[in-house]
């Protein structure tokens, strides 16, 4: 299904790549769409001309037009017929459906292409929660991406997350096929799960690597998960691309005098149990230290984690952070469990604050010299830290001239997108030489 985009003539110097995603990355608000709508803008601005895939249906429709500044078009899977019926019918729905389910798998056929490829086999999944993996994609999606892959001739196809794999099933020999990994998911059981934390996405490694496999090439979001997936595919390249950000003009010099403590953040579950954590193990030591201090939680977080403190303040969304970041003296990331590359973390760091985290809470932001940020291993060093920060102005100005040098350096567009951009130019060079690039 079409969903969106501005008219225009396929053009042979065009070159296109096709972005398919189960998240609508406008207005980005968790970590995982941030790092979607960055990567699509700087794949504008490197000239490519991105066709959007969500591999389910468009629900954020004012929101198009937004997105279309970095995109030239946007599709979606569009639900099956029974599901848009049962949505306007509910009653019939219950009445007919519930008797008529049971009989489904047997009429169903398997799926070919028109030349007679069948789409990849169900990966098995021992792990997590198999029917949530499953619900990000859907039979319609491989398909529709291989309809537009032959209309547009991609450079690329990008799958975010290893679970809309499904997407490169039906492609043409020889379109280089890219996994956005954002997480190593074989990682999970070790990282998430033994902290008591649930995660439907967790994978064993051979399931994982079956997902991986699919591809061409893998993008891991920081450098320990790089060297992970590259143990684990030998026979694929593994390119780490983290995401990139602009140094604020405003950033802090550390020089505030305010005893805010920030906390930014999405409802995850790991967000969720670090700042419980946080407010039982290490607030009542901060405030007896520093009775001044207050706590600022912005993001859906704050509505699970709610306590009854005069001290404690909650905005579950803020339009300018940067504003919010500019008065904060202190910035927390309590999530003691995760993986992937803590993105609000990095977002602190780009403002120029002074960062007090867990060692997951800052994996994958490799430096030289002194640390940009304060790494703790228990509750007790956390509050410590935090109340440093809060007491002294040297410590506060430090962490954040540390933060700014790391963000100037590590978070440049140029540094984070230089081994897809080669990557790309190699394959479009590649295509050159074998006559392959042209609009039907």
């Amino acid at each position: 299904m079409h969903a969106g985009g501005r008219s225009f003539k396929l053009n042979p110097s065009d070159r296109f790549i096709l972005v398919v995603t189960h998240l609508f990355p406008y207005p980005p608000i968790r970590g995982v769409e941030l790092r979607i709508f960055k990567l699509l803008r700087w794949l504008h601005s490197q000239g490519y001309k991105v066709v959007l895939v969500l591999s389910g249906e468009l629900e954020k429709q004012d929101d198009s037009e937004e997105l279309l500044a970095l995109v030239r078009a946007i599709y979606s899977v569009q639900p099956a017929f029974r599901t848009r019926l049962g949505r306007r019918l509910p009653r019939l729905r219950a009445l007919v459906w519930e008797n008529f389910k049971p009989v489904i798998p047997a009429l169903r056929r398997p799926l070919n292409d028109p030349d007679g490829v069948t789409i990849y086999q169900p990966i098995l999944s021992n792990l997590g929660d198999g029917k949530k993996k499953r619900s990000l994609t859907s039979l319609k999606l491989a398909p529709l991406v291989a309809k537009l892959a032959r209309k547009y001739k991609p450079v690329a196809v990008i799958a975010e997350y290893i679970f809309l794999t499904d997407c490169f099933a039906l492609l043409m020999p020889g379109t280089l096929k890219i996994i956005d990994s954002l997480d190593v998911f074989s990682l999970k059981n070790q990282q998430v799960v033994r902290y008591g934390i649930e995660d439907p996405w967790a994978c064993t490694k051979e399931e994982e690597r079956a997902y991986l496999l699919r591809s061409d090439v893998v993008l891991a979001i920081q450098e320990k998960e790089a060297r992970v997936l590259k143990e684990m595919i030998p026979e694929r390249e593994v390119l780490t691309v983290g995401i990139d950000f602009e140094v604020h003009k405003f950033a802090s010099n550390g020089n505030i005098a305010s005893d805010s403590i920030a906390m930014v953040g999405s409802d995850n579950p790991m967000n969720v149990h670090g700042l419980r954590s946080f407010f039982a193990e290490c607030w009542p030591e901060i405030k007896s230290a520093h009775p001044r201090a207050i706590v600022n939680v912005v993001g859906k977080v704050g509505s699970a984690c709610r306590v009854e403190d005069a001290s404690v303040n909650y905005f579950p969304r803020l339009d300018d952070l940067s504003a919010f970041y500019g008065q904060s003296r202190v910035v927390i990331n309590p999530a003691i469990a995760g993986t992937g590359l803590k993105i609000k973390s990095v977002e602190a760091l780009a403002h120029g604050k002074p960062l007090v985290a867990w060692p997951q809470g800052v994996e994958g932001l490799d430096y030289s010299g002194e640390a940009p940020y304060i790494k703790c291993e228990s509750w007790k060093e956390f509050a410590a830290a935090v109340v440093r920060v809060l007491q002294s102005d040297q410590t506060a100005q430090s962490l954040s001239a540390r933060a700014r040098r790391f963000a100037k350096v590590k978070l440049d567009p140029e540094t984070v997108y230089g081994p897809l951009r080669d990557c790309l130019q190699a394959h479009e060079l590649a295509q050159s030489s074998n006559g392959r690039r042209h609009i039907a």
